[in-house]
């Protein structure tokens, strides 16, 4: 009778090599869709926080602001970079045209407390996102219009009776990017309304959007 061989030394580690190479690779395609879902998902909070950053401002007649704070420390110790709305104070009680404060122009509420009545939840982003983009996006008291100026937190407060002031500030499409290296979200914000729509430029209906936001 025959006797079986057993595994020699060689052909053990070469089994051993293969199967880590197969655990390493499966390891970072479980790590790839874990993040692929964090990225969809605050991109999702973040439309639903819009869309009530709108409605807040229609119903309390002050302006709702956009704000991505960086290096913000959560409550399990880690630092993200957190974006969510700010309903900021106004220099007086009874016209919406002095809101924001003067001394809120320039900074958010999470750096000054004191600068800001209401908050919206915060919506920690995943480290390969940048949503700087939605950064300073403001909806307008009652009508929810939207603006934005590269860098302003103010809401347009100097020129919002200004009919060019106002079209120039229309944000339009906005962009959420990734370093992970999949393709960019579009945050796009219907200009008169306010109405928000996130549109993953991976998906099928974005295939009319090449060349307007999406590669």
């Amino acid at each position: 009778m025959k006797r079986s061989r057993g595994m020699t030394l060689l052909e053990l580690m070469a089994a051993l090599a293969v199967f880590a190479v197969g655990t390493a690779l499966a390891v970072a395609g479980m790590r790839g869709d874990l993040e692929r879902r964090r990225e969809s998902g605050a991109a999702r909070e973040l439309e639903s926080s819009a869309v009530q950053a709108r409605q807040r401002a229609q119903a309390t007649q002050q302006p709702i602001r956009f704000v991505v704070d960086a290096n913000v420390r959560l409550a399990n110790g880690t630092v993200a970079s957190v974006a969510r709305w700010e309903r900021p104070v106004c220099d007086n009680t009874w016209d919406s045209d002095s809101c924001p404060a003067t001394r809120c122009l320039a900074t958010t509420c999470r750096q000054v407390p004191s600068c800001c009545d209401e908050v919206g939840e915060d919506i920690p982003l995943p480290p390969s996102m940048d949503a700087s983009s939605v950064s300073g996006l403001c909806f307008l008291p009652a009508s929810g219009r939207p603006v934005r100026v590269e860098g302003d937190l103010g809401c347009l407060r100097a020129s919002r009776g200004l009919p060019d002031a106002l079209a120039a500030a229309a944000p339009g499409t906005l962009t959420l990017t990734y370093s992970s290296g999949r393709v960019p979200t579009l945050f796009q914000v219907e200009g008169l309304t306010g109405g928000v729509r996130v549109l993953d430029c991976d998906a099928p209906s974005a295939s009319a959007y090449a060349g307007r936001g999406c590669p």
